[in-house]
């Protein structure tokens, strides 16, 4: 059987297509729906989506090499993925690698870690109405806190803590990225570890770059992720649908806001305006009242409870990426 050699970059959106790929990690959803990540025969990395009701119709297995016919391109923000196209797809099971594929089958097997592991996870106020934020501008985002975590040695647990801001300033977003550097330099650990970081990475870049005012904060933020390994966890799902991770609820906080005041409006949220789990939707706006009593420099029971509201939700985002460590 003749296979095709087409690639990636092949994908077009809505149009169907005949590929090879061997999946390396499938995943199934509470929903039903399944995904799969795929290396294609130059060793892309591809997403394949299959909806639930066309799930039955499939049996695909992590470690395979398989033929996918009339899959269907899905292009989004430059990013070419793949689906069953309605039921469409048909997948058929090779016995071997395609003789053209010249990389060795381990290529995509991570590095072993030694030494320290430095975990790093931001959260974030927004500038600008939720319905005009672009989350890739940098002007559009202002740091609230970093959470940081740290294991002397891969495997054992490691210690977190965060980072915060202290007021609405340039200069405290600055003092905040500053603090940042200080502890990811003192530590000079192994490997930087983030879970789906690009976000993470491309801001903590951006804001240094727009708060930097000459002290060369810009390149030394830079620098931190030039100079240390990046293992940028990337599977499919959340981390929630990853990890065990613990639930922050703000009904238990003693502070002044509803969540329902900016969930029932919010045009990325469509769970219950009324569910106590606090979500990533919710974060910049407990961020920017927690940030609004920073500069009142007075401490009141509100401050504290925000502050450790906000510290509870992102530990929870820190402890899990520990775990990767064995």
């Amino acid at each position: 059987m003749e296979l095709p050699r087409t690639t990636k970059p092949d994908i077009e959106d809505r149009e169907a297509i005949d590929i090879v790929g061997k999946v390396i990690q499938g995943k199934s959803f509470d929903n039903g729906d399944q995904k799969y990540r795929m290396l294609d025969p130059e060793q892309n990395e591809i997403e394949l989506k299959i909806w639930a009701s066309e799930s039955d119709n499939y049996d695909i297995e992590a470690g395979h090499w398989y033929l996918l016919e009339r899959a269907e391109g899905d292009e989004y923000k430059g990013d070419r993925k793949l689906s069953s196209n309605r039921g469409e797809m048909g997948v058929t099971l090779l016995e071997e690698p395609p003789e053209f594929v010249k990389v060795p089958e381990d290529n995509h097997s991570p590095p072993l870690v030694e030494g320290g592991v430095l975990a790093v996870d931001i959260e974030t106020v927004s500038t600008v109405p939720e319905h005009q934020l672009d989350l890739d501008n940098s002007d559009h985002i202002e740091l609230l806190c970093i959470g940081v975590g740290f294991t002397p040695q891969a495997g054992s647990p490691g210690r977190s803590q965060v980072l915060f801001r202290e007021g609405t300033g340039v200069d405290d977003e600055r003092e905040l990225l500053e603090q940042f550097c200080e502890f990811v330099n003192s530590r000079s650990p192994d490997q930087l570890r983030l879970f789906k970081g690009d976000f993470d990475i491309q801001h903590l870049q951006g804001r240094g770059k727009r708060v930097d005012s000459g002290s060369g904060l810009e390149d030394r933020v830079r620098e931190i992720f030039e100079t240390y390994e990046i293992n940028n966890l990337d599977p499919l799902g959340t981390l929630e649908e990853n990890y065990n991770t613990p639930n922050t609820y703000w009904d238990i906080y003693n502070h002044s806001l509803n969540p329902a005041d900016w969930r029932k409006d919010h045009p990325n949220y469509d769970g219950d305006v009324d569910d106590p789990t606090v979500s990533n939707k919710d974060i910049p706006y407990f961020g920017e009242r927690f940030l609004e009593l920073c500069d009142q420099k007075e401490i009141t029971r509100e401050h504290r409870t925000l502050r450790e509201l906000i510290r509870h939700y992102t530990v929870a985002d820190i402890d899990p990426l520990f775990d990767e460590t064995e």
